[in-house]
This record gives C-alpha cells, sequence and structure tokens, in this order.
C-alpha cells in the first residue's frame, strides 16, 4: 500500500469492476448498500445516470476499495437535491483519507447542479467526517445530514 495512489474512477458499467469483494466484506461489516448498488445497477432501478449523477470507484492495483454515489434525492421532492450514496471503503484501506477523496469529489460535482447535498447514516465514525466536511446534523426521513451548496 506505501507509495501507491489510488485511481478514481467514475463507472460506466458496473460489470467492468469487480466490486463483489468490497459488497462481501460491506456485508460482514453489516452494511447491505452495497450489495444494493450492485443489484439496483443490474435491474436498472439506479444507474447513476439521471442528470448530476455519477458513481465513482477508487482503484487500488486493480482492486476496487472504495465506492461512492452521488444521485438526485429520491426521498424529497426537491429536485435541487442531491443525495451521497453508498460510501464504502475496504477495511485495509480506511484512514488514509479515501472517504474524503470521494466526498471532495461529490461535492464537487454536486457543486453547480443541486442546491443541497442529504444522505443518511447510522455509522458515527461516518457522522464524523461528514461534519468534519461542513455537513450539518439534521432530522427527517433517510436524512442525518445535510450540506449547502
Amino acid at each position: 500500500m506505501a507509495g501507491n495512489s489510488p485511481l478514481l474512477i467514475e463507472v460506466k458499467e458496473i460489470r467492468a469492476i469487480a466490486i463483489t469483494q468490497l459488497a462481501n466484506e460491506a456485508l460482514l461489516d453489516g452494511f447491505t448498500f452495497v450489495q444494493r448498488t450492485i443489484e439496483e445497477w443490474e435491474s436498472g432501478l439506479n444507474t447513476f445516470s439521471k442528470p448530476g449523477e455519477k458513481l465513482w470507484a477508487l482503484v487500488m492495483e486493480e482492486e476496487v476499495i472504495g465506492i461512492a454515489g452521488l444521485n438526485r434525492d429520491p426521498y424529497t421532492s426537491d429536485e435541487n437535491s442531491g443525495r451521497v450514496r453508498h460510501l464504502y471503503i475496504a477495511r485495509a484501506y480506511r484512514r488514509n483519507g479515501y472517504a474524503r477523496l470521494l466526498m471532495g469529489k461529490i461535492i464537487q460535482e454536486a457543486r453547480g447542479r443541486f442546491a443541497s447535498l442529504r444522505l443518511f447514516t447510522e455509522n458515527p465514525a461516518a457522522a464524523c467526517l461528514y461534519e468534519a466536511m461542513g455537513f450539518g446534523k439534521a432530522e427527517g426521513f433517510k436524512v442525518t445530514h445535510t450540506l449547502e451548496l
């Protein structure tokens, strides 16, 4: 790992990247959202292809070590609300700034397209990251944090 930097790529076709290992690790951690990303992409339910939407992967030596997406928020009628989706970093690569890298990309891409970003997390460590990046705590249906852009 030392000396190597991951490549941040936009995912255009989910079968083109191997995220099954990442999904399996997430399931062991009790998180189903990486597997849900795969299933929703394959079913066509969410392919991150609407205006302003994208899915990114962090790749290190051909291994996907992280994933995160940006959608229009389906849990609000506000068309100007984006949503951070399915951020996950492989255990072996945590605490290296990779989640911050993905979040920075999401915020950058969301500016000019959305007026705000929303997300939902029950993970205290993730909540700390989001708050350190300027997100405020929020209450409501399927939202714990928001960021005005």
